[in-house]
């Protein structure tokens, strides 16, 4: 295993999944090689990984829901390959019989060596596997001491519960131990894993059941977890992964539990986008590591990173136990933007009070003090949030995006968020061919920055309905989205 990793400095590029893969080919030992098969390798910062179970193979048991993922444009930014494992780790395996009991902890050892490998190279890894599969990833998951970058995870059939003799004896000719529900792998199993995440996890979990699968019983593929990740589709123990279109159920519960329900970034290339938020779940393990030691920059890259991941209310409760939060306007406003995006997202007064409450704070401070940036940076945000108000209030609005267009001419730094408050304090002013203009130039400031360009976006876009300029809103949509 030392010789397989020890190219660590190899970093992601594009290209990089070649050695990737061959590192993991060369982790296979013994016997009949067990097959690694790559279906997309372009050095992104995410991929998924497949597990076959019952005499599956790397190639056939899913097929051809690798291609339907490489197809899915909500899916780019995702690499996709299949994990074999050798027929000796599975000894004296017959069509549909096994002569000898596997050792599911052997094999789970295997797929945590590869998940070494991937880990060097990749942000997100997400693991889907099939019958037995979705058990040598349990295993795997409790074996192995860093989970943090397994960001899904999906079971298709799995007997997590395990199967009675009686159930086992009519599909295989002895009994097979660690499939034994009453036997010691089992229990251990499920023991372990309630101790270690008691109904919550720290990935995004489905576990599936086919409705005509003979094979492995709803009590033992979906009652061992909570029923909020419980599924259903179409199809026996083989056929349902085995989807044959993408509008089949099974790839649309995958499609559902690896797609990222990030409103806030949407309309932009899916590929950045998916490997921004693959940037986003390395920086909450890295930084959250070392959160106490962490300076306001890196703080605030920790809390940014937090949301990007659908973090947010991690987020909240970070900046208020932080010291910042105190004194620091900066951070009252961060604080105030988190609460913004909460309402958005849930349409609750109660954390548009709390934004307001924290911006109107914070632009006290910075009145009396006259710092002009932290100025315009509170004021445009009230006015946006006075605007979303249920009756309205277009004069506070217009009053305070006129105070936070007065303080950018005195700040006249001109980087993109100044830019951007200018654009967004016209609209409420209603010169909307100047606040156009201005828009156009704080993008390309920014590079076209997603995380920078969503949230003037966001702003932008909602800021047009408040005012019900509908046209405004659709000639945004072009300069935002191209």
């Amino acid at each position: 295993m030392n010789n397989i990793l020890s190219d660590a400095s190899i970093k992601v590029a594009e290209g990089v999944s070649k050695i990737v893969l061959g590192k993991l080919l060369n982790s296979v030992s013994g016997g009949n090689k067990g097959e690694i098969v790559s279906y997309r390798s372009k050095g992104n910062l995410n991929v998924i990984c497949f597990v076959h179970g019952f005499c599956g193979d790397p190639r056939s048991t899913f097929d051809p829901i690798p291609q339907f993922i490489i197809k899915e444009k909500e899916l780019d930014g995702w690499d996709v390959l299949s994990i074999g494992y050798s027929t000796d780790l599975m000894p004296n395996i017959g069509k549909g019989i096994w002569t000898a009991s596997p050792d599911i902890n052997k094999i789970a050892n295997y797929l945590i060596t590869n998940l070494d490998i991937l880990s060097e190279h990749y942000s997100r890894v997400a693991l889907i596997g099939h019958s037995m599969g979705g058990l040598v990833i349990q295993r795997a998951i409790l074996n192995r001491p860093d989970i943090s970058k397994i960001s899904h995870v999906l079971f298709f059939g799995t007997p997590s519960a395990g199967l009675n003799k009686a159930w086992l004896m009519k599909w295989f000719k002895n009994q097979i131990s660690d499939m034994n529900n009453k036997g010691e792998f089992i229990n251990s199993l499920r023991k372990e894993w309630n101790d270690k995440f008691i109904g919550e996890y720290p990935f995004r979990f489905a576990t599936v059941a086919g409705e005509l699968d003979e094979f492995v019983p709803t009590n033992s593929s979906l009652e061992p977890f909570p029923e909020q990740y419980r599924s259903y589709t179409s199809g026996n123990h083989i056929t349902m992964v085995k989807p044959s279109t993408e509008n089949d159920t099974s790839f649309q519960i995958i499609k559902k539990v690896l797609h990222s329900d990030h409103d806030f970034l949407k309309g932009f290339d899916l590929s950045a986008l998916n490997n921004l938020i693959g940037r986003y779940h390395e920086e909450v393990n890295t930084l959250g590591k070392r959160l106490a030691e962490l300076d306001n920059r890196g703080l605030k890259k920790y809390i940014f990173a937090l949301e990007g991941t659908g973090k947010i209310d991690v987020a909240i409760n970070v900046i208020e136990q932080s010291d910042a939060i105190k004194t620091n306007t900066d951070f009252m406003g961060i604080l105030g933007g988190r609460w913004k995006r909460k309402y958005l997202l849930e349409d609750n007064i109660k954390y548009l009070n709390h934004a307001i409450q924290w911006y109107e704070e914070a632009l006290k401070i910075s009145l009396e003090k006259n710092i002009s940036n932290q100025i315009y940076y509170h004021a445009i945000n009230l006015a946006f949030l006075y605007l979303m108000r249920d009756e309205h209030d277009l004069s506070e609005c217009k009053k305070i995006a006129q105070l936070a267009l007065e303080h950018c001419e005195k700040s006249a730094f001109g980087d993109y968020w100044e830019v951007a408050t200018k654009a967004e304090a016209y609209l409420y002013l209603n010169n909307f061919n100047e606040s156009k203009r201005l828009y156009s130039e704080a993008i390309q400031k920014c590079g076209k920055d997603i995380r920078v360009m969503s949230s003037m976006m966001i702003n932008a876009f909602y800021a047009c309905n408040g005012l019900n300029k509908t046209d405004w809103k659709q000639e945004l949509e072009g300069i935002f989205i191209e």
